[in-house]
């Protein structure tokens, strides 16, 4: 059972059980597995940093001289040698300085993921309560299109109401039944993808909150402000820049040439005694290789994410007026159903209903104005939710995708050398 699991034993404790929107974020931190993988990644990029920065190992060996010689016996020199290779020009403080710059990409990663699954919880648990309230509302449809049903076969059978009435009502009570179906499957479905995106496996339950608690009203300008001030997506990629430019101060660092040096001990049969040797060699010399091809390729992947940065604030940019375009059009259904559609509709129905009871009116009429009166709320219902979901994408850095796996940090065609990353 995964961790933070909310178990629930029967149907009655099933019933009783509710969740609010604060369990289901808390819940979704423990379990959601690409929030385990966004770690991961930290972790190993703080792996490739920690191996980066390492001296490498000693080597040490046996020296013999002049060994199968008459005048040296079992040879001149006999004795060991420990040897060690100096790394110069900071190389290998560079590199580390590059792999912790890249665990800085994979902490923003890991900050865009968790915001991705907050957004996808927040528009999963609006939409779960979205359809419960249309499951209602279909329902409520449901006893007026029956009872229009029943109306039309009675004025049939008093001659009031021809074979065409009576097939148009037979037609829209089969209609609706399919309709509340569809309405019970979206709800099952809206639990689904909630459970899903959470990470956890439970049967349906209850929702705490309403779909109209959660208002968004917001500006564009400030919006826009926060987004390229504290987008994770723009911070990934101004970290990945910083690595790149390690990257080329490591490269140019690349041709700055290592010193080996050994010493050891042993005897000398010569001299019959004991002599110590010591060795200097100088390694890597630029002469022919200067490192100039990979030079190249660091200052074209630094060219790139330059460039990368400046897509990224674009791309954010877009991104967010389009949010805005589709959030002000649904802010602007939902005003005119809250304000105007809904109440008047209503007030249409009860006008309708004291109009019959005073027989001023028939029922065929008092039921399309509640059938009237209950699409109005359905619509506004689904503009709701619309203009909700896009408040979350909006005030969530516009992150969603809280079942995809975090990308990695380093894109293709990178520098990376292994077992000695640099």
């Amino acid at each position: 059972m995964p961790k933070g699991h909310l178990e629930i034993n029967d149907s009655d404790n099933a019933n009783s059980k509710s969740y609010s929107l604060d369990d289901l974020e808390k819940l979704a931190e423990q379990n959601n597995p690409t929030l385990i993988q966004a770690q991961a990644q930290i972790k190993g990029e703080k792996g490739k940093a920690l191996q980066a920065g390492i001296w490498p190992n000693p080597s040490v060996g046996y020296r013999g001289d002049l060994m199968g010689l008459p005048t040296a016996g079992a040879g001149e020199f006999q004795g060991g040698s420990i040897g060690q290779e100096v790394i110069l020009g900071g190389k290998l403080k560079y590199s580390r300085r590059k792999y912790e710059a890249r665990t800085s990409a994979a902490e923003q990663q890991a900050i865009a993921q968790r915001w991705r699954v907050k957004n996808d919880v927040q528009k999963a648990y609006l939409q779960a309560l979205a359809s419960a309230e249309l499951l209602k509302l279909e329902e409520e449809m449901m006893k007026s299109v029956k009872d229009m049903w029943l109306t039309a076969g009675e004025m049939h059978n008093m001659g009031q109401a021809n074979q065409i009435t009576l097939r148009a009502a037979n037609i829209d009570l089969e209609l609706q039944k399919a309709r509340v179906i569809g309405a019970q499957n979206e709800v099952q479905f809206a639990w689904q993808a909630l459970t899903t995106v959470v990470g956890i496996d439970a049967p349906y339950s209850k929702l705490k909150g309403r779909l109209d608690e959660h208002p968004a009203e917001l500006n564009f300008d400030s919006s826009l402000q926060k987004l390229l001030a504290d987008s994770p997506e723009l911070g990934e990629a101004k970290a990945k820049l910083k690595s790149d430019e390690i990257t080329l101060q490591r490269e140019h660092r690349q041709p700055i040439p290592n010193v080996s040096l050994s010493g050891g001990a042993g005897y000398d049969q010569l001299d019959r005694g004991v002599a110590a040797v010591a060795g200097v060699n100088v390694t890597n010399i630029p002469l022919f290789n200067r490192n100039q091809g990979t030079i190249q390729q660091a200052e074209a992947d630094l060219s790139r994410q330059k460039a990368q940065v400046r897509l990224v604030e674009l791309n954010l940019r877009r991104r967010l007026a389009e949010h805005f375009n589709a959030y002000k059009t649904s802010a602007a259904f939902v005003r005119a159903y809250r304000e105007v559609a809904v109440p008047q509709t209503r007030e249409k129905y009860e006008i309708a209903l004291e109009s019959y009871k005073d027989t001023r009116l028939e029922w065929p009429a008092v039921l399309e104005a509640q059938r009237d009166y209950v699409k109005a709320r359905m619509e506004y219902i689904r503009h709701l939710l619309a203009c909700q979901q896009t408040g979350v994408e909006i005030n969530g850095f516009l992150l969603t995708g809280g079942l995809v796996p975090p990308p990695g940090v380093t894109p293709p065609g990178h520098i990376d050398a292994t077992p000695q990353p640099r």
